[in-house]
């Protein structure tokens, strides 16, 4: 099969063309991801809204659809009103992904019809000649039929778009390219063009202070609003002319060339000046094994991306109260206020766990404590004896049984649970258990119960460790914790950890069930 004229190569920003179908079959396999086929494996595919639809491939004499090479990837649009999915290069071929509707088509074949007689011809054809064999269907016959035959004229139509948006971001690489290449010597050893990122690969490392001169060079150029050529050189032109190229290339060469900055073989589309770029920005940097990645946006992805950026600090800015240009120092401030009400919190919640541990009787030789769940008294902790706070287990009625004004009991933080579960086992000499939530909390309840007479210790921020603890074991509270209330969690003799999801007395409950066991 000839080669497809590339309509591209002669002008990038046309947008509507006219061609011969060379060959058209349904396709077994779509390229596009994702998609679901029906069990017959005929190529028909069923959407996200349950509509049938049919991925077929054509072969056209002539295109403006730019295939998926050179690290972009391909133009997208419609072909007699069919989206283009998808456009590879297979040789010299480009061959045209198109999504059809399952019920489109012929009904039926009339020999008299040239169009019939063509697609009649091709299913006949020997593949090995360069045809597309069309698929068998076995179907209604709404379905037996493609939209497109050979000799067919159709038309065309490219999301332009998407191609001014590639052809942009294309055309700011070769400004990046050749001016590394030209300052530093480095090579783009790889390049990757897709809807959302674009990346460039150079094998030699750059600074930041090469990245601001290079970021600040390239949007020089494109403020010149220098010319871009793009043609094939004939073989004694070539021979004289130093350029740049990633690989060794078959046929026909083609070079791009932006004046003084660049010369480059590329297949791909570009805009026709440099000022069409309209910017090039530098996102990113990704430095390995002796090079750097760069992530860049150029055009009307930049525009959009720096907007964005635009919306979200005028959004911080209403957030701190500070001016757009200052955002940076007004989010440390509230950092630093934040880091302040941090150790406050700490050394409260140290106060409150102080006070938790003396508050249970000295003689008390198992303590659990539930802390952050139900309600304490209001005048907890105030007048004569403010350092025996209630026990945080007990709920807030009055020493006559009558209702008292309550308020909820605080909960710890990590830290002050580990130290305080060290505090108890300190002093008493059975198991020592302090669990923090409630019954309503999503998580429950986060415990730690240890073995007493020292069982339990700190281990800084990085957890608890178990020391003998003599003959109790924590794990049999655990084991209890968990087919009881099906808790999880682990740990050694000396101390345990984990988390459970039930009421408060249900948990009492297991705990005394498992104290009355292990005697």
């Amino acid at each position: 099969m000839k080669d497809t004229i590339k309509l591209f190569d002669q002008d990038a920003r046309a947008t509507e063309f006219e061609a011969a179908v060379l060959a058209a079959s349904f396709v077994q396999d779509p390229a596009a991801a994702g998609r679901k086929k029906d069990k017959k494996g005929s190529g028909t595919e069923i959407g996200g809204n349950g509509s049938r639809r049919r991925t077929a491939e054509i072969i056209l004499d002539r295109t403006l659809f730019f295939p998926e090479e050179g690290g972009q990837t391909p133009d997208r649009g419609e072909i007699d009103g069919y989206p283009v999915i998808d456009v590879q290069l297979d040789g010299g071929v480009i061959r045209h992904i198109v999504q059809i509707p399952a019920d489109t088509g012929r009904k039926a074949q009339d020999p008299a019809d040239p169009a019939d007689a063509a697609v009649t011809a091709q299913d006949a054809a020997d593949p090995a000649a360069g045809a597309l064999p069309a698929v068998s269907v076995e179907n209604s016959p709404e379905e037996a039929r493609l939209p497109f035959a050979p000799g067919q004229t159709v038309r065309g139509q490219i999301d332009f778009a998407r191609r001014f948006s590639n052809m942009q971001n294309h055309s700011g690489e070769h400004i990046l390219s050749g001016l590394v290449h030209g300052r530093f010597g480095y090579d783009n050893v790889g390049f990757h063009l897709s809807d959302n990122t674009v990346t460039l690969d150079f094998n030699g490392p750059l600074s930041d202070a090469d990245l601001e001169w290079l970021e600040n060079a390239a949007n020089r150029v494109v403020w010149d609003n220098l010319e871009i050529r793009a043609w094939y050189p004939e073989p004694r032109e070539l021979e004289d002319l130093a350029y740049r190229s990633k690989k060794e290339i078959d046929g026909p060469l083609r070079l791009v060339e932006i004046p003084g900055v660049d010369l480059c073989a590329c297949c791909a589309p570009h805009v026709r000046r440099t000022g069409e770029i309209g910017m090039i920005k530098i996102l990113r940097t990704l430095r390995e094994k002796g090079g750097i990645r760069l992530t860049i946006l150029c055009g009307s992805r930049a525009l959009a991306y720096l907007q964005q950026l635009q919306k979200g600090a005028e959004d911080v800015s209403h957030l701190t109260n500070m001016p757009r240009e200052e955002i940076a120092a007004g989010v440390s401030r509230i950092l630093e206020d934040n880091e302040q009400l941090r150790r406050r919190e700490a050394q409260l919640e140290a106060m409150y766990a102080q006070a938790l541990a003396a508050a249970v009787p000295a003689e008390q030789q198992n303590v659990f404590l539930f802390v952050g769940n139900g309600e304490e008294p209001e005048d907890a902790g105030k007048g004569p004896g403010a350092g025996n706070v209630p026990d945080a287990a007990k709920g807030g009625q009055g020493a006559a049984g009558g209702a008292v004004k309550t308020r909820p009991r605080p909960a710890l933080g990590n830290l002050a649970q580990r130290n305080l579960v060290n505090a108890l086992c300190a002093a008493h000499p059975g198991y020592c258990g302090v669990f923090v939530g409630s019954d309503t909390a999503e998580g429950g309840y986060k415990y730690i119960i240890g073995t007493g007479n020292g069982g339990a210790r700190s281990a800084g921020t990085g957890g608890v460790s178990a020391g003998e603890g003599g003959k109790q074991d924590a794990r049999v509270l655990n084991a209890c914790l968990h087919k009881t209330c099906g808790a999880r969690g682990g740990g050694k003799p000396a101390m345990v950890q984990g988390t459970v999801r039930a009421p408060e007395h249900t948990i009492r409950a297991a705990l005394e069930r498992a104290l009355c066991e292990s005697v």
